[in-house]
């Protein structure tokens, strides 16, 4: 795999973060058999019984089974682990089944030829992955907070660090096409139009840039899956998370001075019904109950047990109220120089 300096000073201090446990657990091994040897003549100083030693790790945070990324502080709302890897990939198969492409604007010869091209948030990296495999003339720059392994990355393919909210580090006029897939649960109100901003700005003039979201909507639902979504809601706008954003992509682009010919539309996905399609769709609401569930449980005081009944109930209600959602996507093209006048 294929890392920016940046990603391999994040792979060093894991290393070093391991060592360091390491060497946590052999002192406290020499710690527990002094402190039995010695525990006639200190005994008010010892807990009673085996105490299991927790040191804690600023990164990272373990919550209900699922290992949380401590980013500048905050505390995101989706976990980072395997079980989170394995979802993303299912919303990207989910993504690729019913629009049938990977791509939305009209730049298949120019991939062919060769262009510059950006992912934003790449996740597991799957989409960057299938794209640089099929346009090997065409250079793929994939960037997230936590870069996922990607097993056998292309040649054309690399990874970088970063954040669009915060400043992508790329000059002005970089790249031929952006692409910002599957975010609508990590940016606040105030992000989105920052990293919008961003992501315009290292977008060559005549580039062009795609979004594509869920639509944070679930149409058709029982009482429990109507449950879950206001908690949802509810636990989303205490963080300044908007779910319902997706239905709202072209507004945005429409709103932004430097960019036109903004097009958009979207696909419905059946839940539980209508075939495999419906299989898929209600798998990814199951996966993505599995990774909500810490969250939610803490914020709304929820025991394990009763979530998880709750989310049970829920998956059945949407094959018996035949529940759907949508999938949008927007793209844009950035305006030429003088293009207004």
């Amino acid at each position: 795999m294929r890392f920016c300096p940046s990603c391999k000073d994040n792979a060093s201090s894991r290393s070093s973060l391991s060592n360091n446990n390491n060497n946590n657990n052999n002192n406290n091994s020499k710690s527990k058999n002094s402190s039995s040897s010695n525990s006639n003549t200190s005994s008010s100083d010892n807990e009673e019984g085996f105490i299991e030693p927790k040191f804690p790790i600023s990164q990272y945070e373990f919550i209900e089974g699922r290992n949380f990324r401590q980013l500048s502080g905050a505390s995101p709302f989706l976990p980072c682990d395997d079980e989170e890897s394995e979802r993303l990939q299912l919303n990207y198969l989910l993504f690729k089944t019913v629009f049938k492409k990977t791509h939305f604007p009209p730049i298949e010869d120019d991939l062919k030829r060769g262009i510059r091209v950006l992912t934003v948030r790449i996740g597991p990296g799957h989409w960057v992955k299938d794209m640089a495999e099929t346009y090997p003339n065409s250079h793929f720059t994939g960037t997230d907070e936590v870069i996922y392994p990607i097993s056998d990355p292309p040649p054309n393919c690399h990874l970088r660090i970063a954040n669009a909210a915060k400043g992508l580090p790329f000059a002005d006029n970089t790249f031929d096409y952006v692409a910002q897939h599957d975010t609508i649960l990590t940016y606040t109100r105030e992000e989105w139009d920052k990293a919008i901003a961003e992501l315009v700005r290292v977008l060559k003039p005549g580039g062009w840039l795609q979004l594509v979201e869920t639509s944070g909507i679930l149409q058709d639902v029982g009482p429990n899956l109507s449950i879950w979504l206001m908690r949802v809601t509810v636990s989303l706008q205490t963080r300044n998370i908007h779910l319902k954003f997706g239905p709202k992509l072209h507004e945005v682009l429409e709103a932004h001075s430097g960019v036109t010919d903004v097009t958009y539309s979207h696909r419905s996905i059946p839940i539980g019904w209508l075939g495999k399609l419906g299989d898929l769709g209600l798998e990814c609401l199951e996966r993505m109950f599995d990774s909500m569930k810490p969250r939610l449980c803490d914020d709304w005081s929820m025991n394990l047990q009763k979530y998880e009944k709750m989310a049970q109930a829920a998956a059945k209600e949407c094959q018996e109220f035949r529940s759907w959602t949508n999938i949008h996507y927007a793209y844009c093209r950035k305006k030429l120089p003088n293009e207004d006048e």
